[in-house]
């Protein structure tokens, strides 16, 4: 679909003029009220809102103000008389309006205009694509991060499984031999703890899989009652690999609190915390480094913070660590995690905010959510 044009002046004949000069090279649409421009907005794909500032009822910039908020990728221009210049560069210092053109505009400064709004319109929309999918791979990369431990993870329940069920069929077929009641007796029961055993490791799979799960099911999952601990406790299951290879994991989790929202975002912003602690420190030996998660009720909200004894965050670095795309490790991952995990907290109705951890000495993340 291509992007319109939408010409909003409650003069009918400035009007007829602006399409006249622009349509052969845009497809325009007209409005001439405020409330008109909105219907409009919320029909078409708009590209460019071109508005003059003197309307009954609602201005131009007070328009223009409003499609900032409603339709931000919408580019804005502010067409005003000399007398009305005053707002117009008030408009344009707070971010309402792109660029004004003083009546009476030339029609090829207007379309010139109108291409460079246009472009800068479409490139908007490119970016936003873009990030969308970046945020996608973000997703598969941090899963990725802690896959390479899932093999290793499996194996052990695995080898479990295997010898505890050819003994119990070995033991089996000597039991069809047996004679001995005593015997036989003692023979069951050490069939009977191998299954035990056995049970344990089937459990122990499961776990693995449903934290597997936990960052892949869809994000249209319906709000719900979480188990904050349980999801910490699959979480840790999915990246335990990789925390035994690169550092040691401190747990301060005394209380199980319950919160309204999606096990599912939680998950993955838990995993993005972890990884991007683990990642922090991977210049340094398993030994040196600590990675703590500590779940605590605060009144009305729960607590969790993430902290490592990693580098930390310098001071200039706190206010940009949550912008998109931007990195303090650079080479490793897009630069989103962070950003996810705020709009996670965000959308789980809470607040992330980072600093530095005065046990540790490294980052902390601090997610407060408020409790069910």
């Amino acid at each position: 679909m291509t992007a319109k044009v939408l010409f909003v002046d409650d003069d009918p004949s400035n009007l007829v003029v602006c399409e006249a000069a622009c349509s052969d090279e845009f497809e325009v649409i007209t409005a001439l009220s405020a409330a008109a421009a909105l219907k409009a907005l919320a029909m078409e794909e708009v590209g460019v809102i071109v508005a003059d500032q003197r309307m009954p009822e609602t201005t131009g910039v007070e328009l223009l103000e409003r499609v900032r908020h409603d339709y931000p990728d919408t580019v804005r221009v502010l067409i005003t008389a000399y007398s009305d210049m005053p707002a117009a560069i008030e408009a344009i210092n707070r971010g309402q309006v792109r660029r004004y053109l003083k009546k009476p505009w030339v029609p090829e400064e207007l379309k010139t205009e109108i291409r460079d709004a246009l472009e800068i319109y479409q490139m908007t929309r490119k970016v936003a694509a873009l990030e969308l999918r970046l945020r996608e791979t973000e997703r598969v990369y941090a899963l990725g991060v802690a896959a390479a431990s899932i093999g290793h993870e499996m194996r052990n329940p695995i080898s479990w499984i295997s010898n505890n069920l050819s003994y119990a069929q070995g033991e089996l077929a000597k039991l069809g031999q047996q004679a001995n009641v005593d015997d036989m007796k003692a023979r069951i029961r050490e069939v009977e703890a191998s299954l035990v055993e056995t049970r344990a490791s089937v459990n122990n799979l499961l776990d693995i899989v449903r934290s597997i799960e936990l960052p892949s099911r869809s994000d249209t999952e319906e709000l719900q009652t979480v188990d904050v601990a349980e999801v910490l406790r699959l979480s840790m299951r999915l990246v335990s690999g990789e925390l035994r290879r690169r550092a040691s994991l401190e747990l301060d989790v005394t209380c199980a609190p319950k919160v309204r929202g999606s096990s599912t975002k939680l998950g993955q912003l838990v995993l993005n915390l972890v990884i991007n602690a683990i990642q922090a420190m991977a210049h340094r030996s398993r030994a040196d480094n600590i990675v703590s998660l500590r779940l605590r009720i605060q009144g009305q909200y729960v607590l969790l913070e993430v902290a490592d004894n990693g580098p930390g965050i310098g001071e200039q670095e706190i206010e940009r660590i949550f912008d998109p795309f931007y990195t303090s490790k650079p080479g490793v991952g897009t630069g989103l995690g962070l950003a996810i995990c705020r709009r996670i907290a965000q959308d789980l109705r809470g607040t992330l905010e980072a600093g530095r951890d005065e046990q540790l000495g490294g980052a902390r993340f601090v997610l407060r959510l408020p409790l069910s």
